[in-house]
């Protein structure tokens, strides 16, 4: 049977794929559309040109890399086990994933989320150019003293 290390340079995500996962993924790009169960040595040979177009399922990037499978990762399954926070980047408590499969969030990035002390990181955007939108102090008299400003010259 036919087994790779499939990992994304980006995240981190790391995966062992057998034949049955190698030609699910191959279709996702385009592959065996009418062979329904391929040779291994036609899988091995497209994954070298085909590994770089697949996504990866963890960041949603493009290119993931197809490694021979280590004995060493065979014996340990809590590597795959690990999700990470979409906040914080942070692994996610086994036991909150035992108990809540589909969370996204720690414990704290949960807490801050609902408390809403949590930080807005995300820029805005200026809706007539594209811009990036910046809050600054007003010269003009009044009762607000801040205004957002398109640093692509628009006025909002």
């Amino acid at each position: 049977m036919l087994r790779k290390t499939l990992h994304c340079r980006k995240c981190g995500f790391r995966t062992i794929a057998g034949t049955d996962d190698l030609v699910a993924r191959l279709r996702l790009v385009g592959q065996f559309r009418r062979d329904k169960e391929p040779d291994e040595a036609i899988v091995e040979a497209l994954l070298p040109e085909y590994t770089p177009l697949m996504t990866c399922p963890m960041c949603k990037s493009i290119g993931l890399v197809a490694e021979d499978a280590d004995t060493e990762w065979d014996d340990t399954d809590d590597w795959q086990a690990a999700v990470l926070c979409e906040i914080c980047r942070k692994p996610i408590d086994p036991e909150r994933l035992e108990y809540l499969p589909d969370t996204r969030c720690c414990t704290d990035c949960q807490q801050k989320s609902e408390s809403g002390t949590l930080p807005d990181d995300d820029p805005d955007f200026c809706p007539r150019c594209g811009a990036l939108v910046e809050l600054r102090v007003s010269r003009g008299s009044g009762i607000t003293r801040y205004r957002r400003f398109c640093t692509g010259g628009c006025r909002l």
